[in-house]
C-alpha cells in the first residue's frame, strides 16, 4: 500500500510539474520586460534552491552509494527543469518572432 502512495505521490508531483510548465509558457508571453526579468530571477533561485537541497542530501550520507544516487538524481532534475525552461525558451523566441497581426 505504501509504495501505491508513493507512486501516486510522484505522478501527482509530474502532473503538477508540468501544468506549472504550462502556465509559466502562458504567464512568460503576457509579461513586459521587467516581469519577464522578475521571472527569470524567480526561475534562477529555484535552481539554486534545489541545488541547495540536493547538495543538503549528498552531504548527509556517508554511504558512496547514497551520495552517488543523490548526484544522480540532481542531474535528472536538473534536467528535467532545463528541458522545461529550454521548452519555454522556445516558445517565448516563436511569439518574438511572429510578425504582429494587422487590425
Amino acid at each position: 500500500m505504501a509504495r501505491e502512495e508513493t507512486k501516486r505521490a510522484w505522478d501527482r508531483f509530474e502532473s503538477d510539474i508540468q501544468g506549472l510548465a504550462g502556465e509559466l509558457k502562458r504567464q512568460y508571453r503576457a509579461k513586459d520586460d521587467r516581469e519577464t526579468a522578475d521571472l527569470n530571477r524567480s526561475l534562477d533561485q529555484l535552481r539554486q534552491a534545489a541545488e541547495s537541497v540536493f547538495k543538503s542530501l549528498e552531504s548527509a550520507s556517508r554511504d558512496p552509494e547514497v551520495r552517488t544516487r543523490t548526484r544522480e538524481t540532481a542531474r535528472s532534475f536538473g534536467s528535467a527543469l532545463g528541458e522545461t525552461f529550454r521548452e519555454l525558451s522556445d516558445e517565448i523566441e516563436k511569439a518574438v518572432k511572429k510578425p504582429a497581426s494587422t487590425k
